[in-house]
Order: structure tokens, then C-alpha cells, then sequence
């Protein structure tokens, strides 16, 4: 038997109409209507046994990698605007930090920091990347806005834990600065679809075809928010 194999659990349920698979870390779960054969059940599993262990396998290797700790110190790399760069930090004779991204994300900082020394790059990073990402994203969102009057009240970006950005009631929008790493077509998706928000508060079709009418392939965006998203929150 292979040791690094899921473990299978076969759970009979009231509410289910149909056989279905349920994938979990390390466990592939067979959901089966009350009243279906053993062998059926068995014969459905057989049948998607190795799609179920490859999605397994992914989710296990997905966790391994977010477990990894982040690294933020010369010597690692950022994804500036999707593509990847080296991250530079000199300690200097200086009074205060200084940061500037061409083809690298050159961060000074004052000697004799210490343990800190990180810390306060990456805070002159953050308030960097904020003043530029705003202009940024006042860019975009001035080009979408015309063509609907999707125009926001105020432009806020935020260190933003669980979310790429928000519209609130009265249309200010929030962008996470993290969006300054990712490719520029995914900024721009993010910036409409919360442009998109002040038209349509929820996610129905009506919304989505608004997004639509401003980003056609809106969805390879989204898709890279989905597959990449939590790996970028987690090492910056």
C-alpha cells in the first residue's frame, strides 16, 4: 500500500440524490444516497479514484506551501507587477528609509536596526507602493468610469488581510496594495469590478455582464486570483 495515499471514507447520507466525491486534505469522502448498491458505489469510485487523488495530492502540496514561512530579505524575490524581481535592502548612513523599484525593489534603511531591520523595510515598502498604486488605480478607474458614470467617491489603498477590495455604501473603493504585485490585468479587474459595484451591489448575472462590458475575459483574471491570491498575501 502506498503510504502517502488519501485515505478513503465511505459516508451514506439522507440528502444526497446521486454519488458523489468529496476530496479533503489526505481523505477522498464517497457521499451515497441511502438506498444505492454497495457495488455501484464502489464501481463510481473505481471509476474516479485517480481524479480524486490528483486533486488530494494538489490540495496537500497547496498546504505544504503556504506552511512554508515568507522570506522578505535580500537575496528573495517579488512579484512587481506579476513579474518577478530581486528584493535588495542595504543598511546605509541615513536617517530615514529609502525604496525604489526598476528592475529590482531596492529598499535603504538605517544601520543598526537589528531584528527590526525587516520590518521597517517592509513598512517603507507598504507606504511606497501605497501613493503609487493610487495613482495607478485612479488611472483605471477614470478610464472604466465614463462609460457607465461608475464614479467613486474616494480611492483608498489598504492593507487588506482577506479581501482584494471593496465598495462601500457610499462608493468609496478600497484596494489591496498587495495588487501592485500582480500582473497589471488583474489590478485593472479588480479596480472595474468594484467600479461595478456602485451600479450593482451583489454578484448576479446583471453584475457580471457589467464587468463583462468593460473586461470581456475577465474570467483569466479572476481564475489568477483564485490559483495565485493566497500565495501573494502570504509572502509579503
Amino acid at each position: 500500500m502506498n503510504p502517502c495515499a488519501p485515505s478513503i471514507q465511505i459516508r451514506r447520507s439522507a440528502r444526497a440524490k446521486r454519488l458523489r466525491l468529496v476530496v479533503k486534505p489526505g481523505l477522498i469522502e464517497l457521499v451515497a444516497p441511502l438506498g444505492a448498491p454497495e457495488s455501484q458505489a464502489l464501481a463510481f469510485l473505481h471509476r474516479h479514484r485517480q481524479w480524486a487523488e490528483d486533486k488530494v495530492r494538489e490540495m496537500d502540496d497547496r498546504i505544504r506551501h503556504l506552511e512554508q514561512p515568507a522570506v522578505f530579505m535580500t537575496g528573495s524575490t517579488l512579484p512587481w507587477q506579476g513579474r518577478e524581481i530581486p528584493l535588495v535592502i542595504n543598511e546605509d548612513a541615513v536617517a530615514r528609509v529609502h525604496v525604489c523599484i526598476d528592475r529590482a525593489v531596492l529598499i535603504s534603511v538605517p544601520k543598526g536596526l537589528g531584528k527590526a531591520r525587516a520590518d521597517v523595510a517592509k513598512q517603507a515598502l507598504f507606504n511606497w507602493v501605497r501613493r503609487w498604486l493610487r495613482g495607478q488605480v485612479e488611472r483605471l478607474a477614470e478610464r472604466h468610469a465614463l462609460r457607465f458614470e461608475l464614479h467613486p467617491r474616494r480611492i483608498r489603498v489598504k492593507q487588506m488581510k482577506t479581501r482584494w477590495g471593496s465598495c462601500g455604501p457610499r462608493n468609496d473603493i478600497n484596494i489591496n496594495w498587495l495588487l501592485a504585485f500582480a500582473p497589471e490585468s488583474v489590478l485593472e479587474y479588480v479596480v472595474v469590478h468594484e467600479l461595478c459595484h456602485i451600479r450593482v451591489r451583489n454578484h448576479s448575472l446583471e453584475f457580471w455582464s457589467l464587468v463583462a462590458q468593460h473586461i470581456p475575459d475577465y474570467r483569466n483574471e479572476r481564475q489568477w486570483l483564485r490559483v495565485n491570491g493566497a500565495d501573494l498575501m502570504r509572502r509579503i
